[in-house]
């Protein structure tokens, strides 16, 4: 018998999921006191290491991805095919609902005239079971209600709808940052 030498495309995709898990808790934990966690820069950042990672995590468990926006940040959830239902992506390790200070805003768009069809289409009537009413789960808040429908979906064949996210600070006009994102899973960070 010879020796075979060489690492496993399973290892490698376990040293690539566990390098983004950690890139993400890196993100996650730097301080928050101070102008880091204020600046469009460091959120823009924090998403785009969110994203990498939810698209990692939806090729390798084979899951679908969603990203919901509102005004006060956005919320990661999961696809459960079994229940029909969108589910918040939340474990003891990933916080998926990501709420900014005062001093930050951000807006998506959503790139492309089909996708915006799509969402103009959506919002007028779901008749789609992936994004239906019935099937969407609600989360128990302590203020109300909340109903996750993504506005975004990373798909397990790497598919991502193409979107633009764009931070801004509330304080500064000049200090904005666009996070854009193509339908292959690509993202690109542009100060503006």
């Amino acid at each position: 018998m010879r020796n075979v030498k060489g690492f496993t495309l399973l290892e490698v995709m376990l040293v690539l999921v566990l390098m983004g898990m950690i890139s993400a808790g890196v993100v996650m934990t730097l301080t928050s006191s101070g102008n880091t966690a204020q600046s469009s820069q460091w959120h823009a950042q924090r998403f785009s290491t969110l994203l990498q990672l939810a698209q990692d995590q939806s090729l390798i468990l084979n899951a679908e991805f969603g990203v919901e926006f509102n005004e006060q940040g956005y919320t990661f959830a999961f696809y459960d095919f079994s229940k029909r239902q969108w589910q918040p992506l939340v474990n003891s390790r990933f916080n998926g609902h990501i709420t900014f200070p005062d001093k930050i805003s951000a807006e998506y768009n959503l790139q492309g005239n089909v996708w915006g069809e799509l969402e103009q289409a959506q919002e007028k009537a779901d008749s789609d079971t992936f994004t239906e009413q019935a099937y969407l789960v609600n989360i128990d808040g302590k203020a109300k209600k909340t109903t996750i429908n993504p506005h975004i979906f990373i798909m397990s064949s790497g598919e991502v709808t193409p979107f633009s996210y764009q931070f801004s600070s509330t304080e500064n006009a000049l200090n904005t940052v666009t996070v854009k994102v193509s339908m292959s899973g690509e993202i690109e960070l542009l100060n503006e």
